[in-house]
């Protein structure tokens, strides 16, 4: 017995098996449909007639979208960069020239006792009255000549009988030989005898290297005493 000439029955054929008769194939029963675009018609007989691509189209239509999207966000913001930074600039350029003709105008007048008096400092006491007069020139100079102590006539140490180099812990006493921005007060105005003078100096200067008094200011202690005076 042949096995390999042995009489096979026809073939059926697939639509027979599968009950369809439509004479569709295999590949065309499992293959997906392609979605067909809508076709859009313009309200307006001027604009042409366009397609738009539904959900299901590739994904090559929404980057190229995206790609338009982010193309005309980054125009749309550098166009108004542009303005503000030409705004700006504008800007700039009106308050330079207006500053270069001030200078300018500065320069070709010439300057007088009255521009110096407006930076003139004063002090002042808790009632003290003026009048726009006392802020000249003039009223503020003899202000200054009478705000001027005399210089003591005895040295407070030699009558007190005390050696500042034993008392240099003692901050009351060296604060009263300081000025309020931590500097030692000139003879003229302490009134010692230069032995005594040198003394207090030093004592100052041991204190403040040992850390008992500030070098740029007054004592804290010695606040309220000089605001109660």
């Amino acid at each position: 017995m042949d096995l390999h000439n042995h009489d096979r029955p026809p073939a059926t054929p697939f639509s027979t098996l599968s009950g369809n008769s439509s004479g569709n194939t295999p590949r065309s029963l499992f293959s997906r449909p392609q979605p067909n675009s809508r076709a859009t018609t313009s309200p307006f007989p001027s604009q042409a007639t366009t397609s738009e691509p539904s959900l299901d189209s590739n994904d090559g239509n929404y980057s190229a979208t995206a790609a338009i999207i982010a193309q005309s966000a980054q125009n749309y913001t550098a166009a108004h960069l542009d303005i503000a930074t030409k705004s700006l600039v504008s800007a700039g350029q009106g308050s330079g020239e207006a500053l270069r003709l001030e200078a300018i105008a500065n320069g070709q007048r010439g300057y007088t006792s009255q521009d110096l008096d407006k930076q003139v400092t004063r002090r002042w006491r808790a009632g003290d009255v003026y009048a726009p007069h006392d802020l000249s020139g003039i009223e503020m100079a003899k202000w200054k000549r009478l705000r001027r102590k005399d210089r003591p006539r005895y040295d407070v140490l030699d009558l007190l009988g005390i050696d500042p180099l034993l008392h240099y812990k003692n901050f009351s006493i060296m604060s009263e030989y300081m000025t309020s921005m931590g500097r030692i007060k000139h003879i003229s105005e302490t009134g010692l005898r230069p032995v005594n003078q040198r003394k207090m100096a030093k004592a100052i200067r041991r204190a403040i290297g040992i850390g008992l008094i500030p070098s740029t200011h007054a004592h804290p202690e010695m606040f309220d005493r000089r605001f109660l005076r």
